[in-house]
């Protein structure tokens, strides 16, 4: 008798134990990009590196930067969206088509920037989802590349890891920031940008002669604005980055997108860099919170990115969060950014609460036949 109440106090252990398993939402370190260690250094004489540029592509969408809008507009008709950014531009989204998909970095109605996702478009002399050695063989590459604003001076230095997921290549006039995937070594997008634009973002360590550029800080209701669009735009680089691994699209959830964003804001206020809030909680306590129910839910973190776009990009390239964007079981994503701490939560509804809606629209039929 004994040894049955003993096998019956296991198997319920290992049922409940399977339960909170299957019914929590898991966790994984917070990313912080490679801004957080970025060195910025003046000197009084700075002596360029012996590497010259290649020409600027003559056709693909390059070709943008430095030019009006109005042609823009003429090829690619109004974006989805216009939205701010924290440098000064504006970004305008076409999103109609992850096959298509395209941001431009616009200020006073010039194009500074543009950066290419979709496998459709003509990202000369690159292609979205050639392969590095390819780009290697074609371009050349070096671990320090100069620009110039004016007469000041700006080398960029690459580490390892930027070799090779995040490469910089320098053009007459041009430069081109390459994101490569780690694991399949197959590029993921490009962003084009002219010098400027390159060193307000200071996306590697950068040494300088000169006078050191730097973007205005944005009012606090612009912030807000700004937060907002950088959200929206994880919510499209979501699926871009699924589209790319042939997987099936994530549904924008608002209530994700709240708990999301109150968590990017939560770590800023509070000065912490996980996912348990000291005051709201786990992942799962502060989606019960807000009252959603789910079987299975995760989230990736990130800090210290410049934009959604790094984000994403430095999200794919980590294996653990990695797994989470291309989980095939998730259904539903909510994006949360505040200042530069971003939040990304992925769900899988409950199936107990699909099948009651389910039972609850077969009364319903039922009803209306009586």
């Amino acid at each position: 008798m004994k040894a049955l109440f003993r096998i019956l106090i296991v198997c319920a252990t290992i049922a409940f134990i399977g339960f909170m398993f299957f019914n929590t939402a898991k966790e994984n370190e917070p990313l912080e990009g490679p801004n957080a260690n970025s060195n910025i250094i003046p000197k009084t004489e700075l002596e360029q590196p012996d590497v010259g540029a290649m020409s600027r592509p003559q056709s693909g969408m390059s070709t943008f930067i430095g030019q009006g809008t109005q042609m823009i507009v003429e090829q690619y008709g109004e974006p989805a969206r216009k939205e701010p950014s924290s440098f000064g531009y504006e970004w305008w989204v076409y999103n109609t088509s992850v096959s298509t998909f395209f941001m431009l970095g616009v200020q006073n109605n010039i194009v500074t920037q543009v950066y290419i996702a979709g496998d459709k478009l003509d990202a000369s002399p690159f292609k979205i989802g050639q392969k590095r050695d390819d780009i290697y063989r074609m371009t050349i590459i070096d671990y320090e590349v100069a620009a110039n604003v004016g007469e000041n001076i700006y080398i960029f230095s690459m580490s390892e890891e930027d070799m090779q997921t995040r490469l910089l290549v320098k053009f007459d006039g041009l430069f081109a920031q390459l994101y490569v995937d780690s694991e399949t070594g197959e590029l993921q997008g490009v962003r084009f940008t002219d010098s400027e634009t390159l060193v307000l973002h200071q996306p590697y360590e950068m040494i300088y002669q000169g006078e050191l550029v730097s973007p205005t800080p944005p009012s606090s209701f612009l912030q807000q604005e700004i937060n907002e669009a950088s959200a929206r735009q994880l919510d499209d680089l979501i699926n871009v980055t699924r589209a790319h691994h042939h997987l099936a699209p994530l549904e924008r959830d608002e209530k994700l997108e709240e708990v999301a964003k109150l968590h990017s804001e939560d770590m800023k206020v509070q000065n912490f860099s996980g996912h348990e809030s000291p005051t709201n909680g786990d992942l799962k306590k502060r989606l019960d919170a807000q009252g959603i129910i789910f079987s299975n839910a995760n989230e990736n973190l990130a800090t210290a990115y410049f934009d959604a776009i790094e984000a994403m990009h430095g999200w794919q390239n980590s294996p653990e969060h990695r797994k989470v964007i291309l989980n095939d079981k998730f259904s539903a994503v909510g994006s949360g950014v505040f200042l530069n701490y971003y939040t990304q939560i992925f769900m899988e509804p409950t199936k107990q609460k699909d099948d009651s809606e389910k039972d609850a629209s077969e009364e319903s039929l039922e009803n209306s036949d009586e």
